[in-house]
């Protein structure tokens, strides 16, 4: 990194350490904070520095820290990889599950089920873009404890944007990240409630509205009439919060999160969501338990393990792209791997260099 200063700040010494040296206003220290929080559930000042880890990868885009978003969606970029992977011949099966992986021969082997059927396919590779938690599973070896993710996130659909009481623009006050009981003090409790078991009495959380910054996510039907999507992404809520009556827990964290919403506009939220054709409102709500059930995130942990440094140390030698498992050819490509966390797309591209290398 070229500054010592800062290897110290960042890598060595508690996140919360270096947001306290540099920042005064409680507010300020809260905003910066939550880059190191995005998916974690840890304190400012915990001592194994996953909040360190998460904050790196959140700042570090672009190497300017911006964030971009693709047009049209994250969907378009699935889309854009499979329209590659059929030009290059590739055969794309859906509504089939890896049910195992072998690894202890000449070749890799694919175990697939589908419906009753199973089939076997050999490869001389195999990139894997699960969970190293799941992976363990799938190749017979103990996956030991399962990784524990944090957040709630909540989907909706507005029929237009609330107006603020503070009189700000909605287009101006929704175009970036809007923070909601995310000052410095408030994480701190909202973490000490979670760590206890409980679900935050004031979840902290963020709004974005990425149709602002990208209308083509809409139908133009949807777009022309105002229609808008927000995404609130809760901190410090990890499946704890949601054990026992889980659709109840989740229910009440989502009421929670939009009455603090409701504290700052001028109309309650609820009245600007779409409705669908039978009169529903237009809002879905994920926890990390939903996360599992439907993705098979262990843990509903989004970055799917916690996040590691990008560099290497003595269990892993100089020269791998970070991607590598103990099997021979069988390579992480996704957020699990050592380097290149969230959505950052750098384990694709390290296992297919990986792959190249090899030949």
């Amino acid at each position: 990194m070229g500054d010592d200063a800062l290897w110290e700040a960042v890598v060595e010494r508690p996140l919360g350490e270096v947001i306290e040296a540099t920042f005064a206003d409680d507010l300020v220290r809260g905003i910066v904070l939550t880059d190191g929080l995005i998916g974690t559930v840890r304190d400012a000042h915990a001592a194994d520095l996953v909040q360190n880890r998460c904050f790196l990868y959140h700042v570090i885009g672009d190497g300017t820290g911006m964030w971009r978003v693709p047009a049209g969606g994250m969907g378009a970029v699935s889309g854009a990889l499979e329209r590659a992977a059929r030009r290059a011949g590739a055969e794309l099966r859906t509504g089939a599950e890896v049910v195992g992986v072998h690894a202890d021969g000449p070749e890799r082997e694919v175990v697939v089920r589908a419906g009753d059927h199973e089939h076997r396919v050999a490869a001389g590779h195999v990139v894997v873009n699960v969970a190293p938690h799941v992976l363990d599973r799938l190749m017979g070896a103990d996956p030991g404890p399962a990784p524990r993710g944090g957040q709630l996130k909540v989907n909706m659909l507005l029929r237009r944007l609330p107006r603020l009481r503070a009189g700000i623009a909605p287009e101006d006050a929704f175009a970036g990240t809007l923070h909601v009981d995310e000052g410095y003090a408030a994480l701190e409790r909202a973490h000490a409630q979670a760590a206890a078991g409980h679900l935050p009495e004031h979840p902290p959380f963020e709004l974005y509205c990425h149709s602002l910054t990208d209308p083509g996510i809409l139908s133009p039907e949807l777009a022309a009439s105002g229609h808008h999507t927000l995404t609130l992404f809760g901190l410090h809520m990890p499946p704890e919060c949601f054990a026992g009556d889980h659709d109840a827990a989740r229910e009440t964290a989502v009421a929670r999160c939009l009455a603090s919403l409701d504290r700052y506009l001028e109309e309650p939220i609820a009245g600007c969501l779409a409705t669908d054709a039978d009169g529903r409102p237009c809002i879905e709500a994920h926890s990390p338990q939903d996360l599992e059930r439907e993705l098979g995130l262990p843990g509903g942990h989004i970055f799917h393990r916690d996040l590691s440094w990008p560099f290497t140390d003595d269990a892993e030698p100089a020269g791998t792209w970070g991607v590598e498992t103990r099997w021979p050819g069988v390579l992480v490509c996704g957020a699990g791997a050592v380097r290149g966390g969230g959505v950052s797309g750098i384990p694709g591209r390290n296992a297919a260099m990986s792959v190249l290398r090899d030949g």
